[in-house]
């Protein structure tokens, strides 16, 4: 993650995150096999990394977004403040 510029409001991974789980439910058998690995994929890559502050995950794992589940966090403080500086904007309620 260093030398990654993210401007709060326009992260692309919530989004990414729930159209892939969108096809993963209404997509054919291989778009969602597809979906499937993208997912994990993605969520592998980000979820030790805090979406505020980046700190790496140690030993325990971070608490995510349970809104729109594409932000993960090491703790309440870096949730709030990642929340107002523009998470509001990329976090897509999940159906």
């Amino acid at each position: 993650f260093e030398g990654i510029i993210e401007i709060p409001g326009y992260s692309p991974i919530p989004k990414s995150l729930f159209w892939a789980r969108i096809a993963m439910k209404k997509g054919s058998t291989e778009t969602a096999g597809i979906a499937t690995n993208f997912i994990s994929i993605l969520e592998n890559d980000v979820k030790n990394h805090c979406a505020n502050c980046r700190k790496e995950a140690e030993n325990s794992s971070f608490k995510r977004c349970v809104r729109c589940l594409g932000a993960w966090y090491c703790g309440k403080e870096c949730q709030v403040q990642h929340w107002k500086a523009g998470h509001k904007l990329d976090c897509i309620k999940r159906k």
